[in-house]
C-alpha cells in the first residue's frame, strides 16, 4: 500500500529547552533535551566553545584555596575617571582589583588590595566567611556585609593609592523607652526610662529648657512660655492636649550601638547592640541606602543618608533639623533618614530602576517611589509589588534594566505595564524549564555565581556540582536569552581530578572589542625580538564572534591555585584544550499530522552553516580544512529512550574546493550551507531527531526538514 507523503521544515531552536510540555502537546521550535549549544540571534544551534585560558594569561600574586568565599563586582568611574572601570575580586577577608582596560585581564591586577578584617565585627560569621556587596559612588566604592563595618575606598588615580574609610551611622531617636501609655499625666516619680524620654522631647536640655521632668509628655515644653519668653508652669499646665504624644528625636545616637545613658547623663538605661550588619547597599537619589540586618527588630529597616555632598554624609541617616526645635524644626528634602517595609522579611537586595527602589526580600517585592519621580524624606510612598521573594541574592541579574531572580518555586522578572508603567510578577520556568529547575540541589541554588552579557542579552547562573569539596568551584551554567526568553544548559567538563576550574563569571565591556599588544613570545617562553633588538609585540583584537558569549571565565589554576581568566573562545571544541564535551540538541515530538497511523521518515533533509575559511597543512603532510565540523544525525521513534537508528553524518561536503598552495587563505567552497540529505529507519506514530556533536569538532545547525510517509492503514 502506498504512503502518503507530508512535509516539515524547522528553521529554529529559538524556543529552547522546554521539559514543561507532554509529548503530545509539546511546542514547535524548542528542545526536548539539549546541553553544549548557543543559542544563535538568528535562530541557528551552534556548539558552545572550549572553555580556555586567554592568550597570554597571567596568573594572580594570591591564591584561592579549597574553602574561600569569594565573590565579584564592578568599580566603575573609579577616583572619578570616565570609563575606567575595575573588577573586584573578594577572596575570604580580602579584596583585590583588576583593570578592565584590555587584554590579557589577567594581566591587570592592581598592587593595592583592602583587607576586610580590619573592619570586622564581632558576632558575625567573619569577614573571610561572608560575601560583600558593592556599589560605585561619585568615583568610590561603597562595600558592605554582614560581617564588617560598612567602608567605602576611594583612589587616587595619580599617586595610585587607596584610601579606606569605615562609615559611622548616626540617627535619630524616635523611639520611647517607658510606658507611653503613662505619659498623659504628671508622674511626681518618674522611672529612668521616663526622665529620658522628657529629655529626648526637649526637656532639660538647655537654652531655657525647664529642668522639670515630671510633667506630661503632651506637648512641648515652649508651648508654657509666659509674655516675657521664659518658661512659665502654670502657664504650660493651662494648655490641654488630650492623649496626643509630643514629637521626639533631640538625641542622635549611634545606630549600632544606642547608648542612651551617655547620650543623656542619665544612668541606667540599657544600652541597645545591633550586632548584624548591612548585606544590601544601593546609591539612588543621590543617596546611599542601606538595608539587609539579620535583625528580629530590625529585618524589615532601611537607613538612607543625607543627600551625598561629600562622603561624610554616607552615614548621616538623620534629619538635620532637631524636630524638638522651637525655631527650626523642619524635615528637609536633603535629610537622611529610616524607613520601614511593613511586612518584609530578610531583605537581601535593593535595586534602582527608573525612578524607583526595588528591595528584594525573603517574603516578597516591594518598591518606594517618590512623587512625581523624586524621591524626599517627606514625599515617598512604599508599594508591594509581589509576595513572590528571593532565595538568595546570588541569583539577582539585572538584564537590561528588567530584574530577574530565583525563589523558592523558579526563576522571576518583573514585566512593566506599557500604559501605567506598574510592574507586574513573571515566572519565566514555570511553562519552560520547571522540572529541570527543581532538580537543581537547595544548596546549589545558595552558591550561585552571576553575570549577564549586555552585548548578546544573555544572563548565565552557575552552580557546583552536589557535594563539590572546591568552595568557589562551577560547573553547571543556565543560560537565559533574555530576548527570546529561551533557556539552555551548558556543562563544564573537568579535566581529571586535578583540573583547572571556574569560580565566577564577569561581563567586560570591551571584551572581544579593544585592539590589545600582546608581548610575542616563543613556545618555550623566551621572548621575541627584531635583528635591531627591539620587542616585537602582536596588535590583536580579543578572539570573540559576534553571538558569542562577551563575559570573562575567572579560572583558578590547579598547578597553583592561584587565579588567571578565560572564556568560551577554544577553538579546538575542548574544555581545557583536553576534555571533550558532547553537545546536542533534541527536537520535539514529530505526529506528520496525525497520531494515529504509522509514519517513517524516507528522507531528512539538514542544513549548516559552512566553518571551515581556510586549509592548513603543507604537501609533504597534506591540507586539511580549519574549523572542521561535524554532526551526527539519530532518530528515536514511538517516545522511546534509545535510538531506533545509528548515528549519520550530517556534515557533508559534495564538492571539496581545490586547494590553492599559494593562498592557503582562499577556501574557495561554492556553498555557504551544507545540504545533507539523508534516510533514518525506523517506523512509528512519532519521531524525534537528535543532533550531536563530534569530538573536537563545530557545528552550527541552521534547520532541518523531514519527508515523512504516513502509511494508509494502522
Amino acid at each position: 500500500m502506498p504512503q502518503n507523503l507530508t512535509q516539515r521544515v524547522v528553521n529554529t531552536f529559538i524556543k529552547g529547552l522546554v521539559t514543561e510540555a507532554g509529548e503530545l502537546t509539546f511546542p514547535p521550535d524548542a528542545s526536548v533535551d539539549e546541553l553544549n549549544c548557543d543559542l544563535r540571534r538568528d535562530g541557528s544551534r551552534r556548539r558552545r566553545k572550549g572553555i580556555a585560558k586567554e592568550t597570554n594569561s597571567v596568573l594572580s600574586t594570591f591564591t584561592v584555596s579549597d574553602a574561600a568565599i569569594t565573590t565579584t563586582g564592578t568599580w566603575s568611574n573609579v577616583g572619578g575617571q570616565s570609563g575606567l572601570e575595575f573588577l573586584v575580586f573578594q577572596n575570604g577577608a580580602t579584596l583585590y582589583f583588576y583593570n578592565k582596560a584590555e587584554a590579557p585581564f589577567s594581566a591587570n591586577q592592581e598592587a593595592h588590595t583592602v583587607n576586610l578584617a580590619t573592619y570586622e565585627t564581632s558576632g558575625g560569621v567573619g569577614a573571610s566567611e561572608a560575601k560583600c556587596t558593592f556599589t560605585s559612588l561619585k568615583g568610590s566604592l561603597l562595600v558592605v556585609s554582614p560581617s564588617i563595618n560598612p567602608i567605602y575606598i576611594e583612589r587616587d588615580n595619580v599617586a595610585e593609592t587607596l584610601t579606606v574609610t569605615q562609615i559611622d551611622f548616626r540617627t535619630r531617636d524616635f523611639d520611647w523607652q517607658g510606658d507611653t501609655s503613662t505619659y498623659f499625666t504628671d508622674d511626681s516619680s518618674p522611672s529612668d526610662e521616663r526622665k529620658y524620654d522628657a529629655q529626648n522631647t526637649g526637656w532639660n536640655t538647655g537654652n531655657g529648657a525647664p529642668t522639670d521632668l515630671t510633667k506630661r509628655l503632651t506637648h512641648p515644653w515652649y508651648s508654657g512660655k509666659d509674655a516675657t519668653g521664659v518658661y512659665d508652669g502654670a502657664e504650660w499646665d493651662k494648655i490641654y492636649t488630650g492623649t496626643t504624644l509630643t514629637g521626639n528625636g533631640h538625641y542622635i545616637l549611634d545606630f549600632f550601638n544606642k547608648n542612651r545613658s551617655s547620650a543623656s547623663g542619665i544612668s541606667g538605661l540599657t544600652s541597645e547592640v545591633e550586632t548584624s550588619r548591612f548585606s544590601a547597599i544601593a546609591n539612588f537619589s543621590g543617596r546611599a541606602f542601606y538595608a539587609g540586618l539579620n535583625s528580629a527588630k530590625n529585618t524589615d529597616i532601611i537607613l538612607f543618608s543625607q543627600l551625598i555632598t561629600d562622603f561624610n554624609k554616607l552615614g548621616e541617616c538623620l534629619q538635620q533639623n532637631d524636630p524638638t526645635s522651637e525655631q527650626i524644626s523642619d524635615l528637609l528634602d536633603t535629610d537622611g533618614g529610616t524607613i520601614r517595609i511593613a511586612g518584609a522579611v530578610g531583605i537581601k537586595v535593593l535595586y534602582v530602576i527608573d525612578a524607583s527602589l526595588y528591595i528584594f526580600a525573603d517574603n516578597g517585592v516591594w518598591r518606594i517611589e517618590g512623587i512625581d519621580g523624586v524621591f524626599s524624606p517627606s514625599a515617598f510612598a512604599v508599594k508591594k509589588v509581589t509576595d513572590v521573594g528571593i532565595v538568595d541574592a546570588s541569583s539577582f541579574i539585572v538584564a537590561d534594566g528588567s530584574p530577574i531572580w530565583w525563589s523558592r518555586n523558579g526563576i522571576h522578572t518583573l514585566d512593566f505595564d506599557g500604559a501605567t508603567g506598574r510592574p507586574v510578577e513573571s515566572n519565566l520556568t514555570l511553562g519552560t524549564i520547571q522540572s529541570y529547575w527543581d532538580l537543581i540541589p537547595n544548596e546549589s541554588k545558595t552558591k550561585l555565581k552571576t553575570s549577564f552579557d549586555s552585548v548578546n542579552k544573555r544572563a548565565y547562573w552557575a552552580w557546583p556540582d552536589q557535594d563539590e569539596g572546591v568552595e568557589p568551584k562551577v560547573n553547571n551554567i543556565l543560560v537565559l536569552d533574555a530576548a527570546l526568553r529561551a533557556f539552555y544548559p551548558w556543562y563544564i567538563e573537568d579535566a581529571g581530578l586535578d583540573t583547572d576550574c571556574v569560580i565566577d563569571f564577569e561581563f567586560y565591556s570591551g571584551f572581544g572589542a579593544s585592539i590589545s599588544a600582546l608581548d610575542v613570545v616563543t613556545t618555550n617562553g623566551d621572548d621575541v625580538v627584531t635583528t635591531a633588538g627591539d620587542d616585537v609585540i602582536s596588535q590583536q583584537v580579543a578572539n570573540v564572534a559576534t553571538g558569542s558569549p562577551a563575559i570573562i571565565a575567572i579560572i583558578r589554576d590547579n598547578a597553583t591555585n592561584k587565579i588567571t581568566m578565560g572564556s568560551f573562545s577554544g577553538d579546538d571544541f575542548l574544555d581545557w584544550g583536553t576534555t571533550n564535551y558532547s553537545s546536542y540538541a533534541e527536537a520535539g515530538y514529530d505526529f506528520m499530522g496525525d497520531l494515529l497511523l504509522q509514519k517513517t521518515a524516507p528522507y531528512v533533509t539538514t542544513y549548516m552553516r559552512l566553518t571551515e575559511t581556510a586549509w592548513e597543512g603543507n604537501e609533504e603532510t597534506g591540507y586539511q580544512p580549519d574549523n572542521p565540523s561535524s554532526m551526527f544525525v539519530t532518530s528515536f521513534w514511538d517516545f522511546k529512550s534509545a535510538s531506533s537508528s545509528s548515528p549519520q553524518q550530517a556534515y557533508r561536503f559534495k564538492r571539496m574546493p581545490v586547494v590553492n598552495s599559494s593562498n592557503l587563505l582562499d577556501f574557495n567552497h561554492p556553498e555557504s550551507v551544507i545540504v545533507t540529505r539523508m534516510k533514518l529507519r525506523g517506523k512509528g506514530r512519532s519521531m524525534r531527531i537528535k543532533f550531536e556533536s563530534e569530538q573536537g569538532k563545530d557545528f552550527i545547525l541552521l534547520g532541518f526538514s523531514v519527508l515523512g510517509g504516513v502509511n494508509s492503514k494502522f
